[in-house]
């Protein structure tokens, strides 16, 4: 059996429990439950924290298998993302949200006011505990007020893909970003994907094995994904995609024809062409 240590929380010496009897050498644990506290917090495929993998954002839930040196090595319950982050991003407790962003940002305030200085910022898609609502703000225990509208109820799955993904249009492009103010391809589309109830795996190669369901190009209509080696694009509609990528260096719109022209020559043709439902 084959592993990938990108999905499969085990190294040298040490796994998730899931694997007792699956692998020797090893000492399994359990892994205890921490919940991001910080704006993101970055994953690293090394504990050196070099080279960005992914991004954990606010209120996501890390199973917590090891902490040496002040870095926690996990895996994102979310979608079974793994390696390393600062430990000092995580609260050891599991916090449930009852809320979640669905606007591309929203300011944290130090009070409901909108003359309030601003502390931080949570991004599209993160996960808060609101305990309590003044006039037009709702607050977030040990983080401040931010601007109800920008949340909506955790089990609010109906949103049109095609509007919220306009939110992202213009934003940096970051390898291994799923943050606000920066993120890649397969970030765009997992985080869009979430926000309708839809769990998708984290990169691009990963979400291509996952589904299954192929369409041909002629049928193309919003919400289908468009497969290259090494890229992800959102069609939406039978012409146009929106896609995180590095020749334009964020999030642009553009017709499938004008984006093969340039991406075959770099990726190679299209693989496939999935729609989700």
């Amino acid at each position: 059996m084959k592993f990938d240590k990108r999905i499969h929380p085990i190294k040298k010496g040490l796994a998730s429990n899931d694997y007792y009897g699956l692998i020797k050498n090893c000492k399994f644990v359990k892994g205890k439950i921490y919940t991001v506290c910080s704006t993101y917090s970055p994953i690293y495929s090394e504990k050196k924290l070099k080279n960005l993998s992914s991004q954990l954002l606010f209120g996501e839930y890390f199973r917590v298998f090891d902490i040496s040196d002040g870095v926690a090595w996990g895996q994102c319950m979310r979608d079974n993302y793994v390696g390393y982050t600062p430990v000092q991003n995580l609260k050891k407790r599991k916090i449930v949200s009852n809320y979640k962003v669905h606007s591309l940002r929203t300011f944290i305030y130090r009070s409901p006011s909108i003359k309030s200085d601003p502390l931080n910022y949570l991004s599209f898609n993160s996960l808060v505990l609101v305990s309590k609502k003044k006039n037009s703000f709702s607050f977030i225990p040990s983080l401040g007020w931010c601007i109800s509208k920008d949340l909506v109820n955790v089990k609010n799955c109906k949103f049109n893909l095609h509007d919220i993904s306009l939110q992202y249009l213009q934003t940096p492009y970051l390898w291994g970003g799923r943050d606000s103010m920066g993120l890649d391809c397969s970030g765009l589309v997992q985080n869009l994907y979430q926000m309708v109830g839809i769990e998708l795996p984290r990169d691009t190669d990963l979400q291509a094995e996952y589904l299954s369901n192929q369409v041909n190009e002629s049928q193309l209509k919003l919400g289908d994904l468009i497969f290259w080696k090494g890229h992800v694009a959102l069609a939406l509609d039978n012409k146009n995609i929106i896609h995180a990528n590095a020749y334009h260096m964020k999030t642009q719109i553009e017709t499938l024809k004008t984006a093969k022209k340039r991406i075959n020559k770099v990726y190679g043709k299209i693989l496939k062409i999935c729609r989700i439902k």
